[in-house]
């Protein structure tokens, strides 16, 4: 498989040397690069990619403030002449650090840290089976830290305006952001029955006509989505 990735870095010359890298790599696919995080906040807010390179010190917007700025969180691979940002860098459960200048050998080593990560995710089965594919977890932004939460887990999410309400088989989680951005991350198990909720189709217990029970939560089903959920329910 390939990695679909972006670069975020403000240096040219880093950039460029990063960009040839990557191009090289038979497990990246280098999609975009950027000299501003926020021309790559726009860019994500409409594609969705597996692996960020983000350069720590920039200007305007540095690296942590990108990452705070971020609804969900993809693989990200901080690249920095410092060494004194490593240890606020793993607070954000990042998949690797690496120094300036970036080695061939020191970023196969990242690149391989990202690809174990995403191939040792494995599918969740219960009474309704569905393909789970890509990664097993996803990174949420509560407050200012990112919390990992298993896509297993999740029973479904609820939008609440500017936020959205995760619900997991024991707690919840209420963070800012819109519904189609976690959408994208989540895979083939889930599906949005109605533009206010996703459901995990792994947690269905009942459907009726117009409504379906997760837990104990009864969730209406839009008439525009009706055929194609039930078609993915495989019902006889």
């Amino acid at each position: 498989m390939k990695l679909s990735s972006i670069i975020i870095e403000d240096s040219k010359i880093a950039r460029v040397a990063l960009e040839r890298q990557c191009q090289g790599h038979k497990s990246i696919e280098h999609i975009a690069s950027f000299e501003m995080a926020s021309e790559a906040l726009d860019f994500l807010a409409e594609n969705e990619i597996d692996l960020i390179f983000l350069d720590v010190e920039m200007e305007g917007m540095n690296g942590f403030e990108f990452l705070n700025a971020l609804a969900v969180l993809p693989a990200v691979i901080m690249t920095t002449s410092s060494k004194e940002y490593a240890y606020e860098a793993f607070q954000y459960s990042i998949v690797d650090y690496i120094q300036k200048p970036i080695t061939k050998p020191r970023l196969n080593m990242a690149i391989e840290k990202v690809l174990e990560k995403w191939n040792t995710s494995e599918p969740q089965t219960s009474s309704y089976t569905v393909e789970e594919s890509g990664e097993e977890n996803i990174y949420v932004r509560i407050d200012r830290k990112f919390v990992r939460i298993r896509k297993p887990d999740i029973s479904y999410i609820e939008n609440l305006g500017d936020y959205v309400k995760i619900f997991t088989e024991k707690e919840s989680y209420v963070m800012l952001g819109l519904l189609k951005n976690l959408e994208v991350k989540l895979g083939s198990s889930f599906f949005r029955v109605h533009r206010s909720y996703i459901v995990n189709l792994n947690k269905i217990l009942d459907v009726d006509d117009n409504n379906l029970v997760v837990k104990d939560k009864v969730i209406p089903i839009s008439r525009r989505q009706k055929t194609e959920f039930l078609q993915r329910l495989n019902i006889l």
